[in-house]
């Protein structure tokens, strides 16, 4: 007498199979452009930390000096902004902004600018707020451009002495 145990199929059907791949791939296409979007989120911040950065430095140069720095309208580091991250100059090839005493920690993502004026002068083509220069104030203007998609349009980043509030060029500027 042999005692057979009774055959049980195991495993999954094709069906079964098909049915699981079929709600990871939805899965997979609802996360993957919300990871996209968090990750260019992130590199953002670089952006606004340094403005945030360059307007304390501007601040503490006013103390000092009676005025805001006037780095000037180049944008720093030269060159195309892409995806990747570029070098900051040696501090003896941009005085002004050893002066300024802005530097960011390593590589960056974005160029940066910052432009000061007179009492009576007119900030020149920035602050999105559509200011000007205050007749009795002197101003700075700092800006942060990149492209972060390296689809050729660049994402703008401003902050002006005459508000804290910073500007986007677009909330999404890397659609």
């Amino acid at each position: 007498m042999s005692h057979r145990k009774p055959h049980i199929a195991a495993g999954f059907s094709l069906i079964e199979l098909m049915v699981v791949v079929i709600i990871v791939g939805v899965l997979a296409a609802l996360a993957v452009p919300t990871f996209v979007n968090y990750i260019y989120k992130s590199r953002m911040s670089e952006a606004t930390n340094f403005l945030g950065d360059i307007r304390q430095k501007q601040e503490n140069y006013r103390s000092e000096f009676g005025q805001y720095a006037n780095v000037g309208a180049t944008w720093t580091p030269t060159g195309t902004p892409g995806t990747g991250k570029m070098a900051w100059p040696a501090p003896a090839s941009i005085p002004e902004w050893t002066q300024l005493g802005a530097h960011p920690d390593g590589p960056v993502r974005f160029q940066y600018r910052t432009e000061a004026g007179d009492p009576g002068t007119a900030m020149a083509g920035g602050c999105a707020t559509g200011t000007t220069g205050n007749s009795t104030d002197f101003w700075f203007m700092a800006q942060a451009q990149g492209d972060l998609d390296a689809d050729g349009t660049m994402v703008t980043v401003e902050a002006c002495s005459n508000t804290d509030t910073l500007w986007i060029s677009s909330p999404k500027g890397w659609d």
